[in-house]
């Protein structure tokens, strides 16, 4: 019985997230020097519509350009079936809280601009979605080494939570709720 649930619950981790490993344009590509938070650097994300988003990282956290809003960094790869199952779920949040949060999205993925724009055509992802070389740092920085992972941050700059895998929206909402009330 307790193999049965064990085999469960690894097919499940199996099922809801996808590794790194299945493309070699992740974080592997852009530099093999670890980076942690504690390292206060400085990087602008550059989004698909032209808009540019200045972090600075410091060892208590981060300061974003525009601290007016909670944000959710949605670290994801076109390739991921549970990244593009849960940009629905990630479109109804944006839209539900859209004064006090924002969902951003970051490609980890190396020159395929046009790919990417054509998946969030196809998918209709309603918040946006930087491309570049400065999302691996940020993944870096933030640890990631699965995708889809998400990062809350509430106002401050503060990491609030992280999510791994495909996450139900309800779940979300109640996290984001905390976060911006």
């Amino acid at each position: 019985m307790k193999f049965k649930i064990l085999l469960m619950v690894f097919s499940m981790f199996f099922l809801f997230s996808c590794s790194n490993d299945k493309k070699n344009s992740t974080v592997e590509n852009s530099d093999n020097s670890s980076l942690s938070q504690s390292n206060n650097i400085n990087f602008t994300l550059k989004f698909i519509d032209g808009r540019k988003m200045f972090i600075k990282s410091y060892e208590q956290g981060f300061s974003f350009d525009d601290n007016s809003k909670a944000k959710l960094f949605v670290f994801f790869t076109t390739w991921c079936a549970p990244c593009k199952a849960q940009i629905p779920h990630l479109n109804n949040l944006q839209k539900k809280y859209q004064d006090r949060f924002e969902v951003i999205a970051l490609s980890l993925e190396e020159n395929k601009n046009q790919e990417v724009i054509d998946f969030i055509q196809e998918n209709k992802m309603n918040f946006p979605v930087a491309l570049g070389e400065n999302n691996f740092i940020f993944s870096k920085i933030l640890n990631v080494n699965a995708i889809p992972t998400m990062v809350l941050f509430d106002t401050n700059g503060e990491k609030i939570k992280e999510y791994l895998g495909m996450i139900p929206e309800e779940m979300l909402d109640i996290d984001i709720q905390k976060v911006i009330m």
